[in-house]
C-alpha cells in the first residue's frame, strides 16, 4: 500500500491543479509556510494560483500505515521554472474513502538543505 501511496504523492506534487484537487479529502488540512493553516478550500484556491512543482525527489522516507490510513515522512527538494530549489520535511496522511485515498493532512517544514 505505501508504495501506491509514495507514487500518488509524487503525482501531487507534479500534477495541475484539478487533478491535485481532486486527491484531497473534504476535510483535508494544510500547514504551509508561510501560508499558515489551509482548509480544503483555501488549499484549492492557493493550487489553483501558484506555478505547480517541475520537478520532485523524495529522501529520508518513512510511512506507517494500517488498513484506512497511511502516514508518509519525508525530506523533499522540489523545483518550479525559474525559481529557487524548495527543501522542507514534509508529512501527508492519506485516508481510504470508499476505496479511494485521500490526502487528510499534509505539512511542510522549510529547511535549509
Amino acid at each position: 500500500m505505501a508504495d501506491e501511496l509514495w507514487t500518488e504523492e509524487r503525482d501531487f506534487w507534479l500534477a495541475g491543479a484539478a487533478e491535485a484537487a481532486r486527491r484531497l479529502d473534504d476535510g483535508c488540512l494544510m500547514a504551509l509556510a508561510p501560508l499558515g493553516i489551509l482548509t480544503r478550500r483555501k488549499i484549492v484556491e492557493h493550487l489553483s494560483a501558484c506555478a505547480r512543482w517541475q520537478e520532485v525527489g523524495f529522501a529520508e522516507r518513512a510511512s506507517i500505515e494500517t488498513d484506512e490510513i497511511c502516514v508518509l515522512a519525508y525530506r523533499v527538494t522540489a523545483r518550479r521554472a525559474g525559481a529557487d530549489t524548495y527543501r522542507a520535511l514534509c508529512t501527508t496522511s492519506w485516508i481510504r474513502r470508499d476505496g479511494d485515498w485521500r490526502i487528510l493532512q499534509h505539512q511542510q517544514t522549510p529547511v535549509s538543505a
